[in-house]
């Protein structure tokens, strides 16, 4: 079989990571996933499941993979790139290797498009290995991020990074191996750190200073993969606006569009925005599984 027929024929994956959640903190994420159109394997890997989360969650397509008989090895924050590292590895070891894997936060993303859509931009016979998506502001003006990189890889580090846009730790694409190894190393670099949340501090580490183009695409806020809400659409836009890297999004008939127009494959702290009654009513309302 010739390589572009075979890269063509390769199962995609999204997954997402959850510890201790009831169905109601997941029923979005998982509803608007099947309502995008995505036809690929959704996993859902897991620790300790709240109520209803198991039976929802299966009732809905999702391959449940429990965790919750392993030594707790750090916060969940690191804990779910060694789930999904393990998960990865599993699966390579009894020969599937995905095509695309998409891994996102759970509790606060939205999937408004099937995330292919956005993935076969890219040239198949020479795709980037990792997609990332930028929040939309530098270190430099954005203090969360500015003082976690610091309490977390000190202050070289941050000055290292300062006038760097940033990228969003939960909302990742990228090749199988890609985002295997990716995981090992934030999970590696995590307990490493200085504190317990440290895994976005890790991920714009590794990539900055390693990793150039081809090998990771940076979305912005103009491109139609992520909406990062937090910076882009909460009540601290006006202090953000005169330091945006990138357009801000307009919601327009229901959905999060980017300044051209276009919807967002994926909405990310939608929970942060005016967005968020009728995200939840479309997705989540009252039903319980």
């Amino acid at each position: 079989m010739g390589g572009d027929a075979a890269i063509a024929m390769m199962q995609d994956c999204v997954i997402g990571c959850l510890t201790n959640y009831a169905w109601d903190k997941v029923q979005v994420w998982a509803r608007s996933l099947g309502g995008s159109g995505f036809m690929g394997r959704k996993v859902a890997l897991v620790r300790a499941l709240g109520h209803g989360c198991r039976e929802g969650l299966v009732n809905e397509g999702f391959e449940v993979v429990d965790f919750s008989h392993l030594p707790v090895v750090g916060s969940p924050y690191v804990e779910r790139f060694s789930f999904l590292r393990r998960y990865l590895y599993d699966q390579r070891s009894r020969g599937l290797l995905f095509r695309w894997v998409v891994t996102t936060d759970v509790r606060d993303v939205c999937f408004q498009r099937n995330p292919l859509d956005y993935l076969a931009r890219f040239d198949p016979r020479d795709p980037p290995r990792l997609v990332l998506s930028q929040e939309g502001l530098r270190y430099e003006h954005a203090p969360w991020n500015y003082d976690n990189m610091r309490a977390a890889f000190g202050e070289d580090a941050v000055q290292m990074l300062r006038d760097v846009p940033f990228c969003n730790v939960g909302v990742l694409a990228g090749r199988h191996r890609a985002i295997e190894g990716l995981a090992f190393l934030i999970e590696q670099l995590s307990i490493a750190a200085r504190n317990d949340v440290s895994d976005q501090a890790a991920l714009n580490l590794l990539v900055e200073e390693i990793c150039g183009e081809p090998v990771v695409h940076r979305a912005s806020s103009a491109e139609p993969w992520a909406c990062h809400a937090g910076v882009m659409a909460d009540r601290r836009i006006e202090q953000n606006r005169p330091f945006l890297v990138s357009p801000e999004p307009v919601w327009c008939n229901g959905l999060v569009l980017t300044a051209s127009g276009e919807p967002y494959v994926i909405v990310h702290q939608y929970d942060r925005a005016a967005w968020r009654v009728a995200i939840e009513e479309r997705y989540g309302g009252s039903n319980t599984p």
